[in-house]
């Protein structure tokens, strides 16, 4: 039993940003961008998130007022279709927020070996 105990042992962490005390950017808004970006949709990535659209169109304006830089482009239907892509900011704090998470995560798990080694074995 103990053994089985030692290999179920890990470290867990959520990461966001704040602004003025306030979360701003975490795995939900990640996951929204991200889904906005491989659909061109809102429609789409709302579903895939299972985020209303008009929530996310929210989320999207919030962000952008406190950026005071658009994260989205939107065109409207006709002929051709309409469509969402994120713009290069959007592209910007998705890498930003994922070397941050990736270096913590690095550091954590070192820590982490460091402080539990004798558990683990």
């Amino acid at each position: 039993m103990m053994t089985e105990l030692k290999k179920e042992l890990k470290i867990r962490s959520k990461v966001w940003l704040e602004l003025a005390g306030v979360p701003f950017f975490g795995q939900g808004r990640l996951a929204i961008l991200r889904a906005i970006d491989h659909h061109g949709s809102m429609i789409k990535a709302s579903e895939e998130t299972n985020i209303s659209y008009r929530r996310i169109r929210g989320i999207i304006r919030e962000m952008e007022k406190h950026l005071g830089r658009a994260l989205v482009v939107s065109c409207r239907g006709g002929k051709l279709g309409g469509g969402t892509a994120i713009t290069s900011t959007a592209r910007d704090l998705i890498y930003r927020f994922e070397q941050q998470q990736i270096g913590l995560h690095d550091k954590m798990d070192k820590t982490f070996a460091r402080l539990f080694s004798d558990y683990l074995r």
